[in-house]
């Protein structure tokens, strides 16, 4: 759908030097042909004001001096950096505001800067400065006042970024883009993401909620050019949790002892409990999935503590008994496609001429053609092959190019060819990313909305998706307590090249199953299911590799 509508919004600054994400953000907004940035209102509220030494001393917060020196003098993560966008922004027209305070910390802005701000007819404004803001320049644009909550909001209101998360042991770090109340932190949600919590490194949790929601503004830009309303993605917040503050004294020793645990269990584990998958396979339907986990399998595919089997797909044709697999060897750090006979247990090994690594062999049919689409992230792109039932395969074309894909998976649905996968070094087991054609053999294009959803709970692809009375399911891997943890199976609700809702409706869990802590992969057809599951073991290869690793970074 195109349109020829624009937008025009302005912002709303202490200062013509911002941190790096919302710098980086502003620019999003500004690459954009139909997005114009019109106004910079820029706060002059106390630039002015002298305060003596001594009344600073007085009235230093000292409950809280160990996190504010450690704050100024040793945290330094790459969102805070300052940018000046002075020249950059040199064109674009400025009106200082000096705001009426309420309270300690409310501040209320006067009624001919709001006539202003309505003459302009902006469609919104963006806040990067200022205190908490309320009353008519709320209500002063079509879509109000937009600005950013880096935590849970059903959870953590107020602050520091990313600090209570690792406090309070939370699985999940979380963020918001909201259009603002007068109420706080009771706006209306118009993007939500969802990130692993980095519980060993402060910095790196700060960094990657900032990075995320970077690009949140233009993707709601986006959203109103090409349907004219964001009110089906703005609600209001169910709950009111405690405000936070900076952390007292005691709290931060704390936290600091915390962070010290989590680094030394973070290490233990990348060394000594190296990931050890296995297939197995099971008669039945996935309707029975819970009656079927208490049965034996009817086959399995495991190796020994230096290599594993993950990533099964069924053979589409139910004929032949085949399994398509991920084989990953410690020793050489890589991953190559296996395909096992189950009537004979005969294994082959696929060749897609390439010596990277090789995963997710995603397979399907289609015109009475066996299809497969593997991972190979490090060929930066996706490609789609013909494969027959002794391994052989055939390369066919590229779906999407300059792309380092994950766990790339296919399905005809609604005249479309969708593609779904996370992106290599980018929230990979978080952020789901969209690709669409209408035949099979052009090049894919994004979705408008790219990545569609940043959930570590629910995105990442977790095996093939499958229409039940025209309507699409899709699995989806659930990382949040660790990676691959447990699967949903989600129902599609919305779908098309500019939209996308999901909703889970079924969870499954490897304890079902036996003594397994992870599950992300799962293949069914009418006669069977194929699952992966995840134990723990020291693998020698794997610990040396580690090792290596480790002292490379501390030697560069």
């Amino acid at each position: 759908m195109t349109t020829e509508k624009s937008l025009k919004f302005g912002i709303l600054c202490n200062s013509l030097e911002f941190e790096k994400w919302e710098a980086d953000c502003i620019r999003h907004l500004t690459s954009h042909p139909k997005i114009h940035l019109h106004l910079l209102l820029v706060n002059t509220q106390n630039s002015n004001a002298y305060t003596t030494l001594w009344n600073k001393v007085k009235r230093y917060p000292y409950p809280s001096f160990f996190f504010r020196a450690w704050k100024r003098f040793f945290l330094k993560p790459v969102s805070y950096r300052k940018e000046s966008l002075a020249e950059v922004l040199h064109d674009v027209p400025k009106r200082p505001c000096e705001t009426i305070s309420s309270g300690k910390y409310s501040v209320y802005f006067k009624p001919d800067d709001v006539a202003f701000v309505k003459e302009c007819k902006l469609d919104f404004l963006l806040r990067f400065g200022f205190n908490i803001i309320k009353g008519d320049i709320l209500n002063s644009c079509p879509y109000g006042v937009w600005s950013f909550h880096h935590a849970d909001s059903d959870f953590i209101r107020g602050g520091p970024t990313g600090f209570w998360e690792i406090y309070f042991k939370r699985k999940c770090s979380a963020a918001v883009l909201q259009r603002l109340t007068n109420e706080l932190d009771r706006g209306f949600i118009l993007k939500k993401g969802f990130l692993k919590t980095i519980n060993h490194s402060y910095v790196e949790n700060i960094d990657q909620l900032m990075q995320m929601t970077a690009v949140w503004p233009l993707q709601v830009c986006l959203q109103i050019l090409h349907n004219a309303t964001i009110k089906q993605y703005a609600y209001p917040s169910s709950q009111k949790p405690p405000i936070y503050k900076y952390p007292n004294n005691i709290q931060f020793v704390w936290f600091m002892m915390l962070l010290f645990r989590n680094k030394l269990y973070f290490h233990y584990e990348q060394l000594f409990r190296a990931e050890w998958w296995e297939v197995k396979y099971f008669e039945g339907h996935l309707h029975d999935i819970n009656k079927i986990a208490k049965l034996n399998p009817s086959a399995t595919i495991s190796f020994d503590a230096n290599s594993y089997a993950a990533d099964p797909f069924l053979w589409p044709d139910m004929n032949k008994k085949l399994i398509l697999f991920e084989y990953f060897d410690y020793k050489r750090k890589k991953g190559e496609v296996q395909l096992k006979n189950l009537e004979n247990g005969a294994i082959t090994k696929v060749r897609f001429n390439t010596h990277n690594h090789l995963s997710y062999p995603f397979t399907m049919g289609h015109n009475q053609e066996i299809y497969c689409v593997p991972e190979q992230g490090e060929n930066n792109k996706v490609s789609l092959y013909k494969i027959q039932e002794n391994g052989s395969v055939a390369f066919v074309h590229d779906l999407i190019k300059d792309f380092q894909a994950r766990d790339s998976t296919l399905i005809f649905y609604n005249g479309f060819w969708w593609l779904f996968c996370t992106r290599a070094n980018y929230f990979e087991n978080a952020a789901l990313f969209i690709f669409y054609a209408t035949t099979l053999f052009e090049p894919f294009k994004p979705h408008l909305q790219n990545p569609v959803k940043v959930d570590i709970n629910n995105a990442r692809p977790a095996g093939a998706m499958f229409i039940n009375d025209g309507t699409l399911f899709r699995p989806a891997q659930d990382s949040a307590k660790h990676y691959g943890h447990c699967v949903h199976i989600n129902k599609v609700t919305i779908l098309n090249t500019y939209e996308f809702k999901e909703e889970p409706i079924q969870t499954i869990y490897p304890q079902s199953f036996g003594n397994y802590k992870g599950i992300h992969h799962i293949s069914s057809n009418a006669e069977g299911i194929a699952l992966d599951l995840k134990k723990s073991k020291f693998s020698f290869s794997n610990f040396k590799n580690e090792l290596q690793r480790k002292f490379r970074r501390l030697s560069s």
